[in-house]
């Protein structure tokens, strides 16, 4: 058993990195209390594994991948349940509400409009703004890949959103 010692390393990234943690969780399963259950998952998971790093510019990276991880099992599983054709309560989707709140229901609905896998390369990339390498490192792809996946995500939110010229998100 761990000792309250050896486990006060990880509070520091805890309340660093929960609320832009829930925020990702949220945008990849669009359910608020679901994400939180996927932090809280991805939070015990790292601090419980011998390899997580200790450091922000480790630890970071290794916290997103798994968050993105337990997103798609969680994706996997719902579409599977999906299948059987049992009833399922609708939950108000949080996105929405965020949108509502920050007046930006335009650019949900094109980020809501991207591939899964866009969507988490232009979370990471621009909400969290990650470098390149470590957008790759987060969602499994190589680096060529991430730049790929962010380049097209970005030119399909610009057809989507057409922007005036000058404004919008770039690509540096």
């Amino acid at each position: 058993m761990l000792q309250p010692a050896e486990s006060s390393w990880i509070e520091p990234f805890v309340l660093a990195l929960y609320r832009p943690t829930i925020q990702l969780a949220t945008l990849l399963v669009r359910d608020y209390t679901v994400a939180q259950d996927i932090v809280q998952e991805a939070f015990v998971r790292v601090w419980l594994s011998p390899r997580t790093p200790r450091e922000m510019s480790g630890f970071r990276p290794w916290l997103y991948k798994t968050v993105v991880n337990l997103a798609r099992d969680h994706q996997r599983r719902q579409s599977r349940w999906a299948r059987l054709r049992f009833g399922r309560a609708a939950s108000a989707d949080p996105m929405e509400l965020a949108e509502g709140r920050e007046a930006d229901a335009v650019l949900g609905n094109a980020i809501r409009g991207l591939s899964r896998r866009e969507q988490e390369a232009i979370y990471v990339r621009f909400f969290e703004d990650a470098p390149f390498d470590e957008v790759a490192r987060i969602i499994g792809v190589r680096a060529g890949t991430a730049r790929v996946l962010v380049h097209r995500a970005l030119a399909k939110l610009r057809r989507e959103l057409d922007p005036p010229s000058g404004h919008g998100m770039t690509e540096s």
